[in-house]
């Protein structure tokens, strides 16, 4: 991976661990310790029992990416690959059970 690709992956996780702190989650932060990230994901202290992963591409790898994001998360995680092209929103891949009762409640509300 180049060093440009390294930073744009590397702005693409901080722009997320801002829009989580804005969302409700104040200590949000990237986990680039250099630490093994497996069962953390590319965010840590985000929301609970959700690993998130990461990807500022303009091409996509939808299945790789969610691939990633299911086999590093825990037992008890939700995979949730958070993405986005230039110039595009950021769009969330979960799997459709996982969504399905976060709808109702919105529903509810």
């Amino acid at each position: 991976m180049s060093a440009t690709e390294r930073r744009k992956g590397a702005t693409g996780e901080l722009e997320v661990v801002s829009i989580l702190k804005e969302a409700g989650w104040p200590h949000a932060r990237r986990t680039h310790d250099g630490r093994e990230q497996a069962l953390r994901g590319d965010v840590a202290n985000g929301p609970a029992g959700v690993h998130l992963e990461v990807k500022r591409s303009e091409r996509t790898s939808i299945w790789d990416w969610y691939g990633q994001a299911d086999s590093d998360a825990g037992a008890t995680q939700t995979p949730v690959v958070v993405f986005r092209r230039s110039r595009s929103p950021w769009l969330a891949l979960i799997e459709l059970d996982e969504l399905l009762p976060l709808l109702k409640l919105r529903e509810s509300a």
